[in-house]
């Protein structure tokens, strides 16, 4: 799971991401001795929200981040927006432990399911804040400040739910401390248990956490480990960091001269340190770039240029994951990514349709040879008015089911979404005929791009849906 938040934006849209991923997907990663690394994998697609933004996954599937429902408005409204965790299949808005401080921001999420964050407007007042599972719910809880400090974040916790973050002043030079804090415990600052006066930037499951320049752990943080130096001519970026728990890193460096571009490196902990560059695609200021996560293996999760890219250890280099994402999903373009957790799940978010706020897991999936369903055809019809006033859009998906050598199959539960450029999430079922077909029909506001429809599940008693071939999305753009 990651344990830091550094997905950065320079005003790269949807279609910039799309032109860029093509651009790179020629790239193939090689290890140093020149053999193509990592497992042959075929991802398929779950299925999280719409309308949402990501910010982190836990080993038991939970996820952390922000989402809109959908009122029925079409464009012509703005929902809130809510923050939210996914948890057994529930969406479940997260309380402010001090409402005067707003919004909220989310940084990570524990194997327990303890999230952290904070609240307030960054470079203001703001308050660390931990949300501890209770029930079906969450309660909050307001951290507070380190004495004298009046900002405080929490960049991540570890499965012992101790929690490391920031506390710092208003005034200029700020005046900071890292801060550790348990349940037990409350907030402590960690420069008085031996650790280094820099802030913490990610932190691992058990408890390794990466500053700036450095390393350690929190059962024996007055054992600290430096970086080794980066490479000539790059700089160590002053940003989030993900770690696993033997101190192995995922960081980027940028160049300290000319256009200031970022590329993502492994850092090997053993020895006196070493890094090792994983990409040559540098990341500008005009797209996108983040860290995911890094595991015990050494497998890292990154975006780059706007793209989903994992790098397999111990020592492999980076290559896009959308290669790997089963071929029924196509037409859908694969954007950011978060962490990889212990199940092999990768956090992501997707273009389907012409929308890419779609948030999914990457799930590994194994092709079916007996006793399958699949989707073999979706045929989708639109419509809509000339103006947005006059109407509405309508689009329907009629859906061919067969088995693993082409027969049609009657009987099949199919489960699917349909999805506009905004808000919708309409969930429909229903059982194909006998001719192995089933249609579905959406009807709602017009002007809302286009409608995407996903096939999430394809049921039958004694039958393995088959996410690896076929076709699961499609969409339609309504015309008058």
């Amino acid at each position: 799971m990651r344990r830091s938040v550094t997905l950065r934006w320079g005003g790269a849209t949807a279609t910039l991401a799309l032109l860029l991923s093509l651009a790179i997907a020629s790239v193939t990663a090689t290890s140093p001795s020149g053999a193509t690394t990592g497992p042959s994998a075929t991802y398929v697609v779950d299925f999280v929200a719409t309308a949402a933004t990501a910010a982190d996954m836990n080993d038991v599937g939970d996820v952390i981040g922000t989402s809109r429902l959908d009122p029925g408005c079409g464009s012509s409204c703005l929902p809130p927006e809510d923050t939210v965790a996914w948890r057994g299949g529930q969406r479940i808005v997260l309380p402010n432990p001090t409402p005067a401080l707003t919004p909220i921001f989310l940084s990570d999420v524990n194997n327990q399911g303890w999230i952290t964050g904070f609240v307030g407007v960054a470079g203001t007042t703001t308050h660390a804040v931990v949300w501890k599972p209770n029930g079906t719910t969450y309660t909050a809880i307001d951290l507070g400040n380190l004495p004298g400090k009046t900002i405080s974040t929490a960049v991540g916790i570890d499965d012992l739910n101790r929690v490391v973050g920031w506390s710092t002043t208003q005034s200029f030079p700020p005046a900071g401390a890292p801060f550790l804090w348990t349940e037990a415990g409350g907030m402590v600052g960690l420069t008085t248990l031996g650790s280094p006066l820099e802030e913490p930037l990610g932190i691992s499951p058990g408890g390794t956490v990466a500053t700036y320049g450095t390393w350690f752990d929190l059962d024996d943080p007055g054992t600290v480990h430096t970086l080794a130096p980066p490479p000539s001519g790059l700089l160590v970026e002053a940003s989030g960091v993900a770690i696993n728990d033997a101190g192995d890193q995922a960081r980027f460096l940028v160049t300290n001269s000319g256009q200031t571009l970022d590329y993502p490196f492994r850092y090997h902990h053993e020895g006196e340190g070493t890094w090792q560059q994983i990409s040559t695609i540098p990341t500008g200021h005009l797209s996108s770039y983040g860290l995911g996560s890094i595991n015990d293996a050494g497998d890292i999760t990154l975006t780059v240029q706007g793209a989903g890219m994992i790098a397999y250890g111990p020592d492999g280099l980076a290559q896009l994951l959308a290669t790997l994402v089963s071929p029924a999903y196509a037409g859908s373009v694969l954007t950011s990514v978060g962490p990889m957790n212990a199940s092999g799940q990768i956090l992501a978010e997707m273009i389907i349709g012409q929308s890419g706020r779609r948030v999914v897991r990457l799930v590994p999936g194994a092709p079916c040879a007996t006793s399958c369903t699949r989707v073999a055809a979706i045929q989708m019809r639109g419509s809509g008015p000339g103006f947005c006033d006059q109407g509405s859009a309508q689009a329907s998906a009629t859906l061919t089911v067969t088995d693993e050598s082409g027969g049609l199959l009657r009987g099949v539960r199919i489960t699917g979404h349909f999805f506009d450029d905004y808000w919708l999430d309409q969930v429909v079922t229903g059982k194909t005929n006998s001719l192995g077909q089933v249609t579905f029909r959406h009807v709602g506001p017009a002007c809302v791009g286009a409608i995407a429809f996903l096939v999430s599940d394809a049921a039958k008693a004694g039958r393995t849906f088959d996410r690896t071939t076929g076709i699961l999305t499609k969409y339609v753009i309504p015309l008058p």
